[in-house]
């Protein structure tokens, strides 16, 4: 019996330690537990002023990425169209992947713009999400350009 609990713990594990290691941790910002956007719920967003987070029994799976959900709707929304609600940039702060660097945003500093969810690292100093409304087109260029590098290297060229 002893011998058997060892053998299903070892699987778990290294079921665990398989799915860590084909997530890309470059392509997405994640926390230590794989989980996209600090676990806020994705569609909340787009739903409100004020994003709202997940819970840990409603979850989904996209891309190696779990992300979590206030409601079966949001979830059932997201599964849909993943697409539609991912953040830009694999959910790094997109201005300071224009400023060179990646960094974790804060999940409640964001935009939405065209229809694209954005999201910003705020510190005592700088609001990265002010930064960005000021030039939202060419800060775009520039982030794609770098977050494009970033995700295949793991620089900013």
């Amino acid at each position: 019996m002893k011998t058997l609990v060892t053998i299903l713990l070892t699987l778990t594990v290294s079921a665990a330690t398989a799915q860590e290691s084909s997530t890309d941790t470059l392509k997405y910002c994640l926390n230590r537990e794989y989980i996209g956007i600090g676990g806020f719920d994705p569609v909340s967003y787009f739903k409100s002023d004020k994003p709202v987070p997940g819970s840990t029994s409603i979850s989904a799976r996209h891309d190696g990425v779990e992300y979590r959900f206030a409601s079966h709707d949001n979830k059932n929304e997201f599964m849909s169209n993943p697409s539609k609600y991912l953040p830009q940039f694999g959910g790094w702060c997109s201005m300071t992947l224009a400023m060179g660097r990646a960094t974790t945003p804060k999940y409640d500093n964001f935009t939405i713009t065209a229809g694209k969810l954005y999201l910003f690292e705020r510190t005592l100093s700088v609001n990265g999400r002010e930064l960005w409304l000021k030039d939202t087109k060419g800060n775009e260029v520039v982030a794609a350009k770098n977050y494009h590098s970033y995700k295949s290297t793991g620089r900013i060229q």
